[in-house]
């Protein structure tokens, strides 16, 4: 669901008054929210500006009750997020028009629509630092809910609205996907906590480098290599699906050097890209289908994710192992 929360002054104000941030000034909706409701805030105190972003959960975060202490770990191992605040009640969620939200501090930076290599790099780094962290606390997640029961569910919801070849696209994808979860090797990749939804609307930039991560309600306990097939669909492709080989050897290379990958990650990197695109196909499908169907939705268009998982079905990105280390 992508319902959008509509605020009012009085409902922002009062929601606002249990945290010592000062008078609202004013309040604007963020552009690039999906699943949940974001506003920019902008507060003053003793002549000081300060902005914030409110987030208004439209749904649970995959993390659950886990959520706020992945983010006070990750802002504590110096991390550029957004930790939540704590009101003066000592309290994290507040309640906005009957729905749970949360205040962040507004972080600096841009969105980048064309990213250089060396801001992909960066993000990479950002990546391994924070399964690295993640793994030295005992922040339990719950598993990625994206798995083979959830791909069956939602390819079923998809019968009789797709075109014969996109059904046949999709239920060999998720049949090949499925296969490779089921297997021993795979499921003894490594894992643990990953983002899961590391798109190019989720990070900001300045001129000197990655200023901050956002939206961690898709994190959960995952394969590692699922973050970086992510990244690479989203950061190191073309407008035809096709991945371009140098930015995503880059993008591992990166990577590798903070936590190096083994083997059998980069062995099965491959299917994990068919995996990630998968999956977002089918959630953009059935968020688009809800959209025809009248539901207040806004919602991402899934032919991008259908012709990634039709050029990875044709193309199996091959890495030579000895370029990470180059």
């Amino acid at each position: 669901m992508n319902a959008v929360t509509q605020l009012d002054a009085l409902n922002l104000e009062d929601a606002l008054s249990n945290y010592d941030i000062g008078k609202l000034k004013r309040y604007w909706p963020a552009a690039n929210g999906i699943e949940n409701s974001n506003y920019f805030v902008e507060t003053e105190a003793n002549g000081n500006l300060r902005e914030f972003v409110l987030t208004i959960m439209e749904q649970d975060a995959n993390a659950g009750a886990a959520y706020i202490p992945m983010m006070e770990t990750l802002y504590r191992s110096g991390l550029p997020v957004a930790p939540p605040l704590r009101n003066t009640l000592n309290y994290y969620i507040e309640q906005v028009g009957g729905k749970p939200a949360l205040l962040q501090p507004r972080l600096s930076g841009q969105h980048v629509f064309n990213p250089t290599s060396r801001q992909v790099c960066a993000l990479a780094r950002f990546v391994a630092r924070m399964h690295l962290s993640m793994a030295r606390t005992d922040v339990d997640l719950p598993a990625y809910p994206r798995d083979v029961r959830w791909l069956a569910e939602h390819t079923g919801m998809t019968q009789g609205y797709l075109s014969y070849p996109d059904a046949k696209l999709l239920q060999t994808t998720v049949s090949k996907v499925s296969s490779l979860l089921a297997r021993a090797d795979v499921q003894a990749l490594p894992t643990g906590m990953i983002h899961g939804d590391l798109f190019r609307d989720n990070a900001l930039f300045n001129a000197f480098g990655l200023t901050g991560v956002l939206d961690f309600h898709h994190a959960a306990t995952g394969y590692w290599i699922f973050d970086l097939a992510v990244i690479a669909n989203d950061w190191c492709n073309d407008a035809g699906g096709q991945l371009d080989p140098d930015a995503t050897t880059a993008m591992l290379r990166a990577y590798h050097q903070i936590r190096p990958l083994q083997a059998s990650e980069l062995w099965f990197f491959p299917v994990f890209a068919l995996y990630a695109a998968v999956t977002f196909w089918l959630s953009r499908l059935n968020v688009s289908l809800g959209a025809q169907a009248n539901d207040p939705s806004r919602c991402k268009n899934p032919d991008e994710f259908k012709r990634i998982v039709a050029h990875h079905t044709r193309h199996s990105f091959y890495l030579d192992p000895r370029r990470l280390s180059v």
